[in-house]
């Protein structure tokens, strides 16, 4: 599936990145993203994902690819869910430098808004990157309102 660009330039913003993966008997497990979630391909994005915060995710993802990510402005809650197959990668010195980047810059929103420092580096950190590669299937609108589980074509 092609990504349209209002949305592509949207995912790559300093935007919440929430990951949801399965194990082998379906149980979720969730993680946050830690950016570098560019556009490889028309239909292909790249997340980084601390490996040492979310050990669970990068298990799951080695063993089935099963991958949910959702993106979410954290000010307006303007959001889209992509779905598909995820593979790992390991990470490069400039994935592990827009990993800093996009941390220190949505660290740096969220402080705005008034959130402390320390909770958000409980949960958002850029130390050992490991890529996905996300091939998309489907993309949905997941903002507040009547909109909501809409599929972006």
């Amino acid at each position: 599936m092609i990504i349209p660009a209002a949305i592509a330039s949207f995912i790559q913003g300093p935007v919440l990145t929430t990951l949801g993966t399965r194990d082998a008997r379906n149980r979720p497990m969730i993680a946050r993203g830690s950016g570098g979630h560019g556009l490889v391909a028309p239909g292909r994005l790249e997340i980084a994902i601390s490996g040492c915060l979310w050990p669970e995710t990068v298990a799951n993802l080695r063993d089935n690819g099963a991958l949910s990510v959702t993106f979410v402005d954290p000010e307006s809650y303007r959001a889209f869910q992509v779905k598909g197959r995820g593979a790992l990668r390991d990470a490069d010195a400039d994935d592990c430098a827009r990993a800093v980047a996009y941390v220190a810059q949505l660290r740096q929103r969220l402080v705005g808004f008034g959130i402390e420092g320390s909770a958000i580096d409980f949960w958002l950190t850029a130390r050992d990157i490991v890529m996905t590669t996300l091939d998309v299937d489907r993309i949905f609108e997941q903002a507040p309102g009547s909109r909501a589980g809409t599929v972006v074509t």
